[in-house]
């Protein structure tokens, strides 16, 4: 938890240095991997419910927070990386639960808290 809130002031103070340049702000090639604990990556196969909602609200903090503190007329999207989970054989973080979609093509907490982060900006 504390690593977690350490994470999130981060992402605040960039949001605001950001939007002080006064430039347009774009979030490009979004995704996120997990990491237990110990700093450990946690795989797709491994990971539980517990840490498929943390992802989900982490998801949802980041997209309201960029409408919260980047100014409408500084806004330039969100590019999420990838919609689907890395297959293990893939180059980019492998086997890792980076989509807002699992390999079967269903949808994950993580495509609920991104949702939710767009929803509750308004837009």
């Amino acid at each position: 938890p504390n690593v977690q809130a350490s994470k999130e002031a981060h992402i605040v103070q960039m949001f605001e240095l950001l939007a002080a340049t006064g430039k347009l702000i774009k979030i490009t090639e979004l995704d996120m991997g997990l990491v237990d604990a110990e700093g450990k990556t946690v795989l797709t196969r491994d990971i539980t419910s517990e840490q498929h909602k943390a992802m989900s609200d982490h998801y949802k903090f980041i997209v309201q927070k960029y409408f919260e503190i980047i100014p409408a007329n500084q806004r330039y999207g969100i590019t999420h990386w990838s919609p689907v989970d890395s297959p293990t054989s893939s180059s980019w973080r492998g086997g890792e639960p980076i989509g807002l979609w699992n390999e079967s093509y269903r949808r994950k907490h993580t495509y609920g808290g991104y949702a939710d982060g767009l929803k509750d900006s308004g837009k």
